[in-house]
């Protein structure tokens, strides 16, 4: 095989260059980084405002949110008028349907969040602080989007009652996995200084099988003494793992199995410091990134994280589609759910700040500056054979 004069140089230089890229000394004017636009369709330029339907109101009446994987739907628990259930259209924001509510009823609030199993169960607490035995703290359950009856309970259990102070549960709300691995963690406000009692963070981990099973963590470790740090937002990472919330900072706390009430068995293993409105939140993994995404409960401003390492969490981007004067959220409530993943590298995000409508944006992100230099590389290489066998 021969080169000619006039191909060994454009040779000489496609391997220098595809060796300076996999060296990593190629510069690129190309940004690098991660975008958040809104989603095309959904609402008014991705944003449901404040009454643009029945089930969207500026009376606190909406407080959480989850997200169906079968349908792509939103399900919106609200209190505007009565107790609904509305079922979102998750790319258009048009209302779907309302779920049969009848028999939902009793504690401080009749409903607040929701969840959905993986196989698209979909699960609504109520809110309840202490612990009267005629008013329990809830979790209904509907079989999906299509059932058509009142809900069934599956959990319910009368607060533990306490010598000072009292436990509260449903401010925050998470449903992990199906079946035989589907779990719940709910937390809410807490009072009480006494040990034992709710101070230093709790949550409540339990089953949604009618059998009520269920661990309260308490006291935990690292957690504020006058507040609980869970109180306002909870996202499972994994079936024994979840991320806290109550604004300035996030909590990454596992646990182990332990007895219905334990001062010990959660440990936090991470902490993120955020703005002290940043409270809903939920985590996704998208291309190998672990990403936490909050909503600032003043503003409706979006922040993505990344927390592969939660030690050195980095603020990828920010972004927000309301406009206009907000409603003031003055019990700091709302939800946030990551929903239908639109390729390996981009996904719908969901978000709520009570009173201020729901937003639906597109994460995507960004291949770095490694990545595209081995694919360039990689193309070179290819490119360099191909003009050696065409000059051979």
């Amino acid at each position: 095989m021969t080169t000619t004069k006039t191909t060994r140089p454009v040779l000489m230089l496609v391997a220098a260059t595809a060796i300076a890229l996999l060296a990593g000394n190629f510069v690129c004017s190309t940004a690098f980084g991660q975008t958040l636009t809104p989603l095309s369709g959904f609402g008014v330029n991705g944003w449901l405002a404040p009454g643009s339907n029945p089930y969207l109101s500026t009376g606190n009446n909406e407080r959480g949110m989850g997200w169906n994987p079968v349908t792509n739907n939103l399900v919106v628990p609200s209190r505007n008028g009565g107790n609904f259930v509305a079922i979102i259209n998750g790319t258009t924001g048009a209302v779907v349907k309302t779920l049969n509510t009848t028999g939902v009823a009793g504690g401080t609030l009749a409903i607040m969040g929701a969840g959905v199993s993986d196989d698209g169960e979909i699960y609504v607490p109520n809110l309840q602080s202490g612990s009267s035995t005629l008013s329990p703290f809830k979790v209904y359950k509907w079989t999906g989007e299509n059932d058509t009856n009142g809900p069934t309970i599956a959990f319910s259990q009368v607060n533990p009652q306490t010598t000072n102070g009292a436990f509260r549960f449903g401010d925050s709300f998470a449903v992990y996995g199906s079946g035989t691995s589907l779990k719940f963690a709910a937390a809410g406000t807490s009072s009480g200084t006494t040990a034992g009692l709710p101070n230093n963070g709790n949550f409540m981990i339990g089953t949604l099988d009618g059998l009520n099973t269920n661990t309260i963590y308490n006291a935990i470790p690292n957690t504020l003494v006058a507040s609980n740090d869970y109180r306002l937002a909870l996202a499972f990472i994994d079936s024994d793992t979840i991320i806290g919330n109550q604004g300035t900072s996030a909590k990454f706390t596992d646990f182990v199995p332990a007895t219905s009430m334990s001062g010990s068995g959660a440990t936090i293993t991470g902490s993120v410091a955020l703005g002290a409105a940043d409270r809903p939140l939920d985590y996704t993994v998208i291309n190998g990134q672990a990403l936490m995404a909050v909503v600032n409960t003043n503003s409706s401003l979006i922040s993505i994280y990344d927390v592969t390492n939660p030690a050195t969490a980095t603020l990828l981007t920010t972004g927000s589609t309301v406009s206009g004067a907000l409603s003031a959220n003055g019990n700091a409530t709302g939800g946030l759910q990551w929903g239908e993943m639109l390729s390996p590298t981009s996904q719908v995000l969901y978000a709520m700040s009570t009173n201020q409508g729901i937003q639906a944006m597109v994460f995507t992100a960004v291949p770095e500056p490694t990545t595209w230099g081995m694919l360039a590389a990689a193309s070179l290489v290819g490119s360099a054979i191909r003009l050696r066998r065409k000059a051979a």
